[in-house]
């Protein structure tokens, strides 16, 4: 049977969103152009429809045993919510839309399973102009799809019970356990390279690597160095277990790699061979000056090494004591060449120095923003402020020296000037007395002679 119809599309011309990944672009984006009035005739068989749904459910069912291999298990589940709105309430077209563009959690989904992206395309959904992804029905009714929702839900069932059931490696339960790994070459990923040193021949000498963000901590690098070696032992140790002929010593082999697997430490080669202590656990990798790289070394220490009681066992008498001395005075040695190591600086100040060329990670984010590293800031800020109040001390002692030897040089200039003003004063006096004295004889000389004058005309 074939149907024949007349459609007059009115539908603008646009162009694709800009805002939208490149993954959900490439799958469900595809560009069409629609003059403003235009007819299409469109001519379909029962035939046709049949092969187009036995497609779409083979590809689905492709689509989920991917998604099951890669225990994307989240994806999964979301998929099976909205298959059973759609089974569940098919003739409703509110739920033929998903909310792309505002839902943050349905977008994340989506963003990280290209599977899943590609499960609902063989759906039917498409991006509109809006950034949202709709069902399209192409022609067909509400009951000509419910077939195809139903095996769209069978197949995700199917896939879902076959993930539960098949218990997950632990490669996969690692790094699900662990932050999700940046891509290669982003910004603000940084490169983590661990090798293993002693722990037995199947660890010693092994390296491993993974990429962690700036923001992580510590504890992220722990968990997958704990993860690594549990793998690395896991394989050896099954056949020990299997092939061991006691109980007792099958039960004494996962005890003892678990020991070892728990008891390491770890050091920086590239900043003199730091070990790294339990309060360094929530830093950030980038404030302890893990970032844009990182080599790490995990010394896997066993027993004897540190347990007293059987270093007592193992050696007796002054041997013993002898050789804990030698560890006593070694590691004495050690603790000292690593304070004067200290006093340099390290590698991880001299790239701080340089931290302002990335602005996109000298923020809040990049520094941090545990409780451990709010309090080294606040620390630091009080040091700084500590710095500047003895500086401003040491300013004012000096202003107040200045200020003394200031007024000390004033007063004796001032005591020098009334030395002379008054030595002035003195000598000024001086000359008046002398002048007024020589006038008085002036006067007493005339008044003589005048005497005389009037004595002589007298007698005359």
């Amino acid at each position: 049977v074939e149907v024949a119809c007349s459609v007059r599309l009115l539908r603008p011309v646009h162009t694709q969103p800009p805002d939208l990944p490149t993954s959900i672009r490439s799958h469900f984006y595809q560009p069409r152009t629609y003059s403003t009035l235009h007819s299409a005739h469109l001519s379909k068989s029962a035939t046709h429809h049949h092969n187009m749904a036995d497609a779409h459910v083979a590809s689905m069912e492709q689509r989920a045993n991917n998604m099951v291999a890669q225990r994307a298990e989240p994806a999964l589940r979301l998929l099976h919510t909205i298959v059973m709105s759609l089974h569940e309430n098919a003739a409703d077209p509110r739920y033929r839309r998903l909310p792309y563009s505002t839902n943050r959690k349905l977008r994340s989904v989506l963003d990280k399973s290209t599977e899943g992206q590609a499960f609902l395309m063989a759906l039917g959904y498409r991006l509109d102009r809006t950034g949202d992804l709709t069902l399209d029905l192409r022609g067909r009714s509400v009951d000509g799809v419910r077939p195809l929702y139903s095996s769209a839900l069978s197949t995700l069932s199917r896939a879902l019970q076959q993930l539960t059931s098949s218990p997950a490696p632990r490669e996969v339960q690692l790094d699900q356990s662990l932050p999700p790994q940046p891509a290669e070459g982003s910004a603000g990923v940084t490169s983590v390279t661990v090798k293993f040193v002693k722990g037995g021949p199947d660890l010693h000498g092994t390296v491993v690597s993974r990429r962690f963000d700036a923001g992580d901590t510590l504890r992220d690098v722990k968990r997958f160095v704990e993860g690594s070696m549990e793998i690395k032992l896991a394989r050896p140790r099954d056949e020990e277990a299997a092939f061991s002929s006691s109980s007792s010593a099958a039960a004494a082999v996962p005890a003892r790699d678990a020991a070892a697997a728990a008891d390491y430490q770890l050091v920086d080669r590239a900043q003199q061979n730091r070990a790294f202590a339990d309060d360094d656990a929530d830093t950030t990798l980038q404030a302890l000056g893990l970032w844009p790289s990182a080599n790490l070394t995990a010394v896997v220490r066993d027993a004897s090494e540190h347990d007293p009681s059987a270093l007592a066992h193992s050696h007796s008498g002054a041997a013993a004591e002898d050789t804990h001395a030698q560890q006593q005075s070694g590691r004495g040695q050690g603790q000292g060449q690593r304070q004067r190591q200290s006093q340099r600086p390290l590698p991880s100040q001299l790239l701080n120095a340089h931290k302002s060329r990335h602005e996109a990670y000298s923020s809040k984010r990049a520094m941090g923003t545990t409780h451990s590293v709010k309090r080294a800031q606040a620390a630091a800020a009080a040091e700084r402020r500590a710095a500047q109040d003895r500086v401003m001390a040491v300013l004012k002692k000096e202003a107040k020296v200045q200020d003394a030897t200031k007024a000390s040089q004033a007063q004796a200039q001032a005591q020098a000037q009334a030395q002379v003003q008054a030595q002035a004063e003195a000598e000024a006096q001086a000359q008046a007395q002398m002048e007024l004295d020589e006038a008085m004889a002036l006067q007493l000389a005339r008044e003589f002679e005048n005497e005389a004058a009037r004595t002589q005309a007298a007698q005359a």
